[in-house]
């Protein structure tokens, strides 16, 4: 079993308890925590969350960013789908249909990308908890561009 299996195991147990457990997890941060944790391992397992050996072969960062790497004051871990929205799609799964294959593709929406911290509050501003109705996912409607040597960078490979 890999990490992000088992991460999909916690999910899928869970809500598979129904409404007031998942209410009870969700009342503190466990839940959080675990569905955030997805993105931050590779798919070895090793940390990739504040590696900066790993954050640049598995991350796709911004161009801004991209020459903050090393200073962890000055850039942010930011979810391309919200975490908000995450949470409520999986909430929607109805407790007898939960499935792995369908908690992964909503998991599979998000990413983990590094910004600014000034352009993490930027696209805070507009959509912290939503995205665009027109399609685009946050970081295009926001323009904000990923430095080229990223853009091909994902947890998976």
């Amino acid at each position: 079993m890999t990490y992000h299996e088992s991460i999909i195991d916690l999910i899928s147990y869970i809500l598979k308890q129904g409404k007031p457990y998942l209410d009870l997890i969700d009342s503190g941060n466990a839940y959080d925590k675990i569905i955030r944790n997805y993105h931050q391992f590779n798919y070895e397992g090793k940390k990739v969350y504040r590696n900066k050996t790993l954050i640049k072969i598995h991350y796709r960062i911004s161009k801004e960013a991209y020459n903050k790497i090393n200073d962890f004051s000055s850039i942010y871990f930011e979810h391309v789908y919200p975490v908000k929205l995450l949470k409520e799609e999986l909430k929607m799964l109805q407790k007898r249909t939960v499935t792995h294959e369908k908690i992964k593709l909503i998991m599979n929406k998000s990413e983990i990308v590094v910004l600014t911290r000034e352009q993490a509050k930027y696209l805070d501003k507009y959509y912290k908890d939503k995205i665009p109705k027109n399609g685009n996912d946050r970081l295009q409607e926001m323009e904000i561009e990923i430095h080229g040597l990223t853009k091909n960078n994902n947890l998976f490979n």
